[in-house]
């Protein structure tokens, strides 16, 4: 995944979404995430480029999110943008100087919640660099797929990407890339997975596949 190109990406648009936000869109809920509203997405995804730079890596528990939305409370959104672009430079040095896959979740963080923030606006999705992001999911689910289970053969039908999850391939599993990283990534109820483009029966595997707790609701970004 091309980090740095997929941060600034991500960023520039909710920048300038940031610019158009009225007092009531702030305080929306985001239904993908823990109770927070768009104003404490943004100071999220300002903490954790904040937390990079001061040398404290990712991933981080939902007791490290919630100081970083916690020591933003008192701030507005121009001052939490005004911090996010002042700490991104040195982030992107981090890009640059680290390899390992730990150091690329910032990019997968501001991806997902550019949708998140986007889908409890009522907007469409952002699916530029799905590709990227659905085959760094995969790639991090195939390294942790458990041996007992059915293998999975994941084709995402818009880019003709192909990933295998375990050795044999009893299961078929197909969706676009943006369908498959948003799934993958806690972003889909187990229903949603299930009712996607299946060969076989996706019961034994569907709980199995989102990395993060998926949602009880439907989401529909």
């Amino acid at each position: 995944m091309d980090s740095p190109s997929v941060y600034t990406r991500c960023q520039d648009r909710l920048l300038g979404l940031a610019a158009e936000l009225t007092a009531e869109q702030l305080a929306t809920p985001v239904p993908a995430l823990p109770d927070w509203t768009v104003l404490q997405t943004y100071a999220h995804l300002a903490g954790v480029c904040a937390d990079v730079v001061r040398g404290l890596v990712p991933p981080s528990d939902d007791t490290v999110t919630a100081r970083q939305v916690a020591e933003r409370a008192d701030a507005d959104l121009a001052a939490v943008c005004a911090e996010w672009r002042r700490e991104t430079p040195v982030l992107l040095e981090v890009f640059a100087r680290e390899t390992r896959a730990r150091y690329r979740l910032p990019a997968l963080d501001v991806w997902h919640h550019e949708n998140d923030i986007r889908g409890a606006l009522g907007l469409g999705a952002q699916t530029q660099d799905a590709d990227q992001l659905a085959h760094f999911v995969m790639g991090g689910l195939a390294r942790t797929w458990e041996p007992e289970l059915p293998g999975v053969r994941v084709v995402a039908t818009d880019t003709g990407q192909a990933w295998r999850l375990g050795e044999r391939e009893d299961l078929e599993w197909r969706a676009g890339a943006f369908e498959l990283a948003r799934a993958v990534t806690g972003r889909r109820s187990t229903r949603q997975i299930a009712a996607m483009d299946w060969s076989g029966d996706p019961a034994p595997v569907v709980h199995r596949l989102p990395t993060l707790p998926a949602p009880e609701a439907d989401l529909s970004v």
